[in-house]
């Protein structure tokens, strides 16, 4: 053994305390550059925009009224096929005579995202008013789609809480998140399209190709519903302080770009068409047969000028956008200033006394939720939760809040059931092959088959706290039968069921198999033990 002499030990520990006041030297001189590139122009005098009147009048309009029959009340079609949702949102911007007002947590440049903005480039130059609001996160790469996209008359885009460096790198925009420019973490999560002021879409699908169920390394199955009636202008309304918000910015304005002419557009137009211009670019992927039969039926009522809807009183619900601002995680049984959706939804939880089925991919429910399932088992309360598994999950740091209490979930008498990405294939009647993986996205919550909230807000931390979130809660019997019978599908042909063994262990069944599982199905032995050894430093408020 090496005996280290005192002086030595003073020796090496001034070394240390050198090297820490060295590397807090550094951290703090990149936050200072990293805040010298952040400054943004000043938006407190600009012009408040809102949105314009409904065109009753117009193709879509007459489409709106025709499908809603009762002015009182809102009509719902619930769309669960990404095929249909794609070119659902096609058809209504190829329709729009007036205004599109789009607001996105995720808007790709791929396949998809391009389909969109091509449309709207289209929509624009036959006079619509386009809106486009972006959250910045993960547009990364995407600036000249998006300044050309801008760059067409009738066209406005807008990044919310924007990034002014790291315009190419997300790992830059993550370092900043992570070493203190704490406002960076806190996104704008909402997902929204109205279109002339009368038919709207809203759900939890970002727009890329990843959530229309296109061919790649992984698919995110999610509702969303065509919306109509009076409730329509409620979203319109929802959407104007976000675009006049001080935290949204036009898109020329963070890139300093000035030139909005010919250049541009012209670089747009050869971005759209890159995927079609190589040889080797592979033809765009053909959905299932049921999917396309259930376009078809789709397509051909909107051109009959009137779709088949659930009719019910709805209220629209949205997060202020200032809560990006907020002060933080919220005390234990405090909601926090802002989150509008979450108390919205948890004041209508409140009332269950039948049943209550909650789907969120990314599900931490934390002591008070621990306690509240509880409290609605004790009175009777059937319970459902489903998210996603340690396979299917693609933030798996989220699942390692969620297995904190998977135990006392299930010990609660709660049916749990996780979504695995091998059985889940069947519930989209595709074999599921390579490294594709279908993650669960769906987020809605089921009131005694009465009452149903669907939207942007995760169940977990970060929804409540951090994200601006956006949804709508309907009173509609008929939607909630048919959100619950397909939830139903997803837990019997999609999910693995947990369970807790007579030794108190975690087990997990398929189906009506006795056969289960005494491990996450699905996975390695390595991953399960890396999330063991992460799980005491992942701090549960930001998830």
């Amino acid at each position: 053994m090496v005996r280290i002499e005192p002086a030595a030990h003073e020796a090496l520990a001034d070394t240390r305390a050198s090297g820490r006041r060295l590397m807090r030297i550094v951290i703090a001189w990149s936050l200072a550059w990293l805040a010298g590139c952040a400054t943004l122009p000043d938006v407190s005098g600009r012009p408040a925009e809102h949105m314009r009147s409904p065109a009753h009048a117009s193709p879509l309009g007459r489409l709106a009224r025709s499908s809603v029959s009762d002015p009182t009340l809102s009509g719902f079609r619930l769309v669960s096929s990404g095929h249909v949702s794609l070119q659902m949102r096609l058809k209504l911007i190829e329709g729009a005579q007036s205004s599109i007002d789009l607001q996105a947590y995720q808007f790709k440049g791929d396949r998809s995202g391009r389909l969109m903005m091509g449309a709207l480039r289209d929509a624009a130059a036959r006079g619509v008013r386009v809106r486009v609001l972006v959250d910045d996160l993960y547009t990364a790469g995407d600036d000249l789609l998006l300044l050309g996209l801008a760059a067409h008359e009738g066209v406005a885009v807008r990044l919310f809480n924007p990034f002014s460096f790291g315009r190419d790198s997300m790992a830059l925009r993550m370092v900043a998140a992570l070493f203190g420019a704490e406002r960076l973490h806190r996104r704008m999560h909402n997902k929204l399209m109205v279109v002339d002021g009368v038919l709207a879409m809203l759900g939890g699908r970002n727009i890329g190709d990843d959530y229309f169920d296109s061919e790649g390394d992984q698919v995110f199955y999610d509702f969303d519903v065509l919306v109509a009636g009076l409730v329509v202008p409620q979203l319109g309304v929802a959407f104007d302080p976000y675009w006049n918000s001080r935290y949204s910015h036009d898109v020329q304005a963070v890139l300093g770009e000035q030139d909005a002419g010919a250049s541009l557009r012209a670089a747009f137009a050869r971005k759209l068409a890159e995927p079609c211009d190589e040889p080797t670019c592979p033809p765009p992927p053909s959905p299932p047969e049921d999917e396309r039969l259930a376009w078809s039926a789709f397509a051909h009522e909107l051109d009959t000028q009137r779709v088949t809807m659930h009719l019910a009183p709805a209220v629209a619900a949205a997060d202020p956008p200032d809560k990006v601002g907020g002060p933080g995680a919220a005390e234990p049984g405090v909601l926090p200033p802002g989150a509008e959706v979450r108390m919205r939804v948890a004041m209508a939880i409140r009332e269950a006394r039948e049943e209550l089925v909650i789907v969120s991919p990314y599900l931490v429910p934390g002591s008070d939720g621990i306690r509240a399932l509880k409290a609605f088992r004790e009175r009777g309360v059937r319970i459902t939760l489903m998210t996603n598994s340690l396979s299917a999950t693609d933030e798996p740091l989220v699942h390692v809040g969620y297995r904190r209490y998977r135990a006392d979930i299930v010990r609660e008498g709660v049916e749990l059931y996780e979504w695995s990405p091998v059985k889940s294939g069947r519930v989209l009647r595709r074999l599921l092959g390579g490294k594709t993986v279908l993650r669960l996205h769906v987020k809605c919550a089921l009131i005694d088959r009465r009452f149903v909230y669907l939207g942007s807000m995760n169940f977990d931390p970060r929804s409540r706290d951090y994200n601006t979130e956006s949804g709508l809660m309907i009173y509609s019997p008929e939607l909630a039968v048919e959100i619950r019978q397909l939830v139903e599908r997803m837990t019997r042909e999609g999910s693995h069921r947990v369970r807790l063994a007579s030794d108190g262990s975690l087990r997990w069944t398929y189906g009506n198999s006795d056969a289960d599982e005494g491990y996450e199905p699905d996975t390695d032995f390595w991953s399960r033990f890396l999330l063991d050894l992460l799980s005491p430093f992942v701090p549960e408020q930001m998830l």
